[in-house]
């Protein structure tokens, strides 16, 4: 069974791995704030979070983010958090990365050109073609006409 209620990093989650364990009843827990929107030495006092999602509802922790793409362009970004989860990168696989239209458009983009670059790999006549100039040029004509086609 998953530890849900009073939890603080220290011993495994079995739901998400996390490491946390049981804060008694009568303790306080601290949380920080670690976004720009926030005035330092003026912490808000609040009684009624009972657990982790309480402090998440609560505070609702966002961050603006600039991006820049492939152009060299900036996109602008807001990340929100709604659990601890939402942190996560997992070398692009996480929820971070799940949130976050610019970043699963990157990633996706990767998961392409790795599929390619890999039938290339195992295709030795593809290789072939690609190996000599006039060849290449064929099958790049090829290509754009086909993609022509598909965007008419």
């Amino acid at each position: 069974m998953a530890i849900r209620e009073n939890f603080i990093s220290m011993a495994p989650d079995e739901e998400s791995n996390a490491k946390v364990s049981l804060i008694d009843q009568n303790k306080t827990l601290m949380i920080d704030q670690y976004t720009p929107n926030v005035e330092a030495g003026h912490p808000e006092l609040v009684e009624d979070i009972q657990n982790i999602e309480d402090a998440f509802a609560h505070f609702k922790p966002s961050v603006e983010v600039d991006f820049v793409d492939e152009d060299g362009g900036s996109v602008n970004e807001t990340l929100k958090f709604n659990e601890l989860r939402d942190f996560e990168t997992q070398g692009g696989k996480g929820r971070m990365v799940q949130n976050s239209p610019f970043l699963s458009g990157v990633k996706m983009k990767i998961d392409v050109n790795e599929k390619i670059q890999k039938s290339i790999e195992q295709n030795r006549k593809l290789r072939d073609i690609l190996k000599e100039a006039g060849s290449r040029a064929e099958l790049k004509e090829v290509l754009q006409a086909m993609l022509a086609e598909l965007e008419a």
